[in-house]
């Protein structure tokens, strides 16, 4: 028979108080890291809606300027993107509002003049407000579309700028990036 004290204990489990720390330790460090890491994703993933706006304006800015718009007395008008300025939709910042978004179906879509020249509209709800100006007619017609947010209620804007104007060609041309400042503000 074996002596007693060099016996040894093979049914014992579990984990020593040492290790569990370990595990815990590496757990914290893991969360340290990912939780910033997931709220840059997700601020942005939001920044996408920004740029949304700017392609649709970007879009019904083309479609207004290649369009042949004739006077009543048959005059035809020269090519020129709508302007001079849109209203802006809302007076306070979308995140800032109940819900954190503005609603969608604004009527300020279906009456204001250049909203309507770009046919632009959102329906849903949205974080960005976009804005739009327009200036000149003819060969010096140039444009810029906005798209303005404040998602976490800190005053400090991430705004979204495209613009565009005619080129030599005669033909618009302009940014394809937008200029971004303070992105994930």
């Amino acid at each position: 028979m074996p002596h007693p004290k060099l016996r040894t204990n093979r049914n014992r489990s579990g984990f020593t108080l040492v290790e569990l720390m370990i595990v815990v330790a590496i757990i914290g460090i893991l969360s340290a890291v990912a939780v910033p890491a997931f709220s840059r994703y997700v601020k942005k993933a939001r920044t996408a809606e920004a740029v949304g706006h700017l392609n649709k304006q970007w879009a019904g800015a083309l479609t207004y300027f290649v369009t042949d718009y004739i006077t009543p007395g048959g005059i035809p008008l020269p090519r020129q993107f709508p302007g001079p300025n849109a209203t802006w939709a809302s007076s306070s910042e979308c995140a800032c509002q109940t819900g954190q978004r503005c609603p969608g179906n604004n009527p300020i879509w279906a009456s204001d003049g250049v909203w309507l020249a770009l046919k632009f509209s959102l329906p849903d709800a949205h974080q960005y407000m976009p804005g739009f100006t327009g200036s000149d007619g003819g060969t010096n017609s140039q444009f810029t579309a906005y798209a303005k947010g404040d998602l976490d209620c800190d005053s400090t804007l991430a705004e979204f700028i495209r613009s565009g104007r005619v080129g030599s060609e005669g033909d618009p041309v302009g940014n394809f990036q937008p200029y971004v400042v303070n992105e994930l503000e």
